[in-house]
Order: structure tokens, then sequence, then C-alpha cells
């Protein structure tokens, strides 16, 4: 009984050293996407939060509608790819038989080819 005892402890304590690098990582993480022009550059922390945009002088150019659809694609971009990831770094610690990837992408819009082209 207490060596049942001790394996089920060491095993919680584990558990939770892994969450804890897991909530690490995840709070580190950031994607970057850039537009097919090149004119534009977010980057997005998990949860959607915006931490950068960059601007070229030829985006400055741009119709205020041009310049809006260019940074709404690159965000979603952005957004979709940092999601994409959260998801393959809490699988491993995903109940069996959960496919967190799996439910992350279903929801997800499929990444356009240029904003793939651009990502970091």
């Amino acid at each position: 009984m207490e060596k049942a005892l001790e394996n089920l402890t060491k095993d919680a304590n584990e558990k939770l050293e892994r969450y804890a690098e897991m909530r690490q990582q995840i709070a580190a993480m950031r994607s970057t996407a850039q537009s097919a022009d090149g004119n534009v550059s977010v980057t997005v922390a998990p949860g959607g939060a915006i931490t950068d945009i960059t601007l070229s002088e030829r985006a400055l150019r741009q119709s205020a509608a041009q310049l809006s659809a260019s940074l709404m694609s690159t965000i979603s971009a952005a957004s979709a790819d940092v999601s994409r990831r959260m998801a393959a770094t809490v699988a491993p610690l995903a109940p069996a038989g959960m496919d967190v990837e799996a439910l992350v992408n279903s929801r997800l819009p499929a990444p356009p080819p240029e904003a793939q082209e651009g990502r970091r």
C-alpha cells in the first residue's frame, strides 16, 4: 500500500512538472506571418494577442481597403499558426484518445499558401 502511494505521488509530481514546462513553453510562444507582398508582418501570441505589427513604406501607400485586407489575412495566418503550435505542445498531455491537434485544426481555416511562405 505504501509503495503504491509513493508511485502515485511520484507520478503526480512528474505530471505537475510537465504541466509547468508546457505552460512556460506556451507563454513564450509566438508566431509571425508575413503578407504575400511582404509589406505586412504580424506576430501573435497564444490566445490571439497581437504582439507586433510591422508595415513597410509601400504598405502605407496602399488604399485603406488593401491595407485592411492584408492586415486581416496576415493576423489570421499568424493566429492559426500559433494555435496549431499550441495544440501540438498540449497534445502529449491530453487524455488518451483525445486528438487535440485534429480538434484545433478542424476549427481553423486552411493556411493560405502566401502566408505559409512568410511564417517564421
